[in-house]
């Protein structure tokens, strides 16, 4: 709210006076202290208008700009954080055979600068369920590489196995 103070109809002062800064000092405050004592720190969360945390931990950057988690635990956190969130992490969170993973490949190292997974022009390759939807044309024209195993391994713009979506089912 503190942030989006104007959007409601409040000036930056007006919202200060009404408290909005210090209540998100004070989640601000929460938060450092939760992850200090081992408990999970997730991105994301409700997505409610007047929620003072929003744009706190809206994003890996915002971890650890505001939280100041490493550049790793933020990446963690957006992944296999989430996956045990959800009680998934025997599918989701990890790039291994059999789960379901979405992948990036980023023009520079996040863990050097985190930011570069908010810029678009940075991600040259995008997978999602299985499909490519997004391959700069020097990636989509590169020869193809030897990898660790031995094979050689180029982009292709499907994979031969393409999985269902899967969704969330709430039970009576």
């Amino acid at each position: 709210m503190l942030h989006e103070a104007a959007d409601f109809g409040f000036s930056q002062t007006k919202a200060e006076q009404r408290g909005y800064k210090h209540e998100l000092e004070t989640c601000i405050k929460a938060l450092k202290e939760m992850k200090r004592h081992g408990i999970k720190v997730l991105p994301g969360g409700s997505r409610l208008r007047l929620d003072p945390t929003r744009h706190v931990c809206a994003r890996p950057r915002a971890l650890r700009q505001v939280l100041d988690f490493t550049p790793m635990e933020a990446i963690q956190a957006a992944t296999t954080g989430v996956a045990e969130l959800f009680m998934r992490s025997h599918e989701l969170g990890k790039i291994l055979p059999g789960y379901y993973a979405d992948c990036i490949l980023v023009d520079g190292n996040p863990l050097e600068d985190i930011a570069v997974l908010q810029d678009h022009d940075r991600l040259n390759v995008i997978v999602i369920n299985g499909r490519v939807h997004k391959v700069s044309p020097a990636e989509w024209h590169a020869p193809p590489v030897m990898g660790q195993d031995g094979n050689r391994h180029v982009i292709v713009p499907d994979f031969p196995e393409v999985k269902k979506q899967w969704q969330f089912k709430f039970q009576d």
